[in-house]
């Protein structure tokens, strides 16, 4: 009888070790697919050039006089300095900071941050 039960302690023990252990690693799989999103938004700084609000696109040139579009949803955070009074529809022009994802061929804009006037 103390056999059989040292066998069912052993048994319990073993079932909770690899049951803790299972789910430390989805765990660890999860952060790195979070990680993993982190590391695939991108960041595109540049002038605004011109909106179409009907498509939802912002075109924008950067340093190197490269053109981008990027789509933007509802969704889309955007920040502008204190003193701003307009959104973006008034501000061809503008600094932006664009953090983006590519999702099938386009870039999505996440996080559209007008930046302050130099």
């Amino acid at each position: 009888m103390k056999a059989i039960s040292m066998c069912m302690l052993f048994a319990m023990v073993l079932f909770a070790t690899v049951s803790y252990a299972g789910a430390g690693s989805q765990q660890a799989g999860a952060g790195a697919g979070v990680a993993a999103q982190a590391q695939d938004e991108k960041v595109f700084e540049g002038v605004l050039m011109k909106i179409d609000p009907d498509n939802h696109i912002l075109t924008l040139t950067g340093p190197d006089n490269r053109e981008m579009q990027f789509t933007y949803t509802d969704a889309t955070q955007v920040t502008a300095p204190e003193n701003a009074q307009q959104g973006l529809a008034g501000r061809p022009g503008s600094r932006l900071k664009v953090s983006y994802k590519v999702d099938e061929g386009k870039n999505v804009a996440t996080r559209i941050e007008i930046l302050p006037e130099k």
